[in-house]
């Protein structure tokens, strides 16, 4: 399949967001040299960036630029939250490792449904706020919704508007998600401790092995 065959470029993207979060080892390196204090934030600052370059992205972007931010917010994850869990970690006796664990895993798969939940209410409430009045009450479900009825009833303006509401949407849960990185990178440079554990033992995390400072 080619390079511009359009079911290919999403994977692409995808992949290009995955494959920039692979950073971890080198997260590590950068967390038993600059401590977390320091590695933490500047992942959280590049999310954010990442975030703030997705809301720029317009119905005539290309996949060159949507592949770039995302590779800028994979390697924001990479820096940011592989060392976090690691130095929470790292605060827990080695027998509770395990527990700890189990424990921070759950608190992330719980925290991504919610934040996933209240990301896709946002948007689908700027979606439907975003629609032009006088459309059909059903094209306000969902951008799926609207597609089919335009290619039922033919109607190109309908289609047009859908995508362009959407892409507000879009545009606001980005926005959103930003700011709640620049926020969180405030927050940890300025409370997280130093250290977080006796001595630099190192803790592990499901991930890898990392240094905590």
């Amino acid at each position: 399949m080619s390079a511009s065959s359009p079911a290919w470029r999403p994977g692409w993207c995808c992949w290009r967001c995955s494959s920039a979060s692979r950073p971890a080892p080198d997260g590590e390196r950068l967390t038993a040299r600059l401590g977390l204090r320091l590695v933490m934030p500047a992942g959280l600052v590049v999310l954010a960036a990442g975030f703030g370059l997705g809301a720029m992205t317009s119905m005539s972007s290309g996949y060159g630029f949507v592949a770039a931010w995302l590779a800028v917010l994979g390697a924001g994850v990479g820096l940011a939250m592989v060392p976090a869990m690691d130095g929470v970690l790292a605060t827990l006796p080695e027998e509770r490792s395990g527990a700890g664990s189990a424990t921070l895993q759950t608190v992330r798969q719980v925290g991504g449904a919610l934040g996933v939940a209240g990301l896709g209410s946002v948007l689908s409430a700027a979606y439907a706020s975003g629609l032009p009045e006088g459309v059909p009450e059903v094209a306000g479900d969902s951008i799926a919704a609207a597609a089919v009825l335009a290619a039922r009833t033919g109607d190109a303006a309908l289609l047009y508007a859908a995508r362009e509401a959407f892409q507000s949407g879009m545009d606001l849960v980005l926005l959103v998600c930003g700011a709640a990185s620049a926020l969180a990178a405030v927050l940890v440079a300025a409370f997280l401790p130093g250290s977080t554990a006796e001595g630099g033992k190192t803790a592990e995390s499901g991930h890898e092995l990392t240094t905590a400072r």
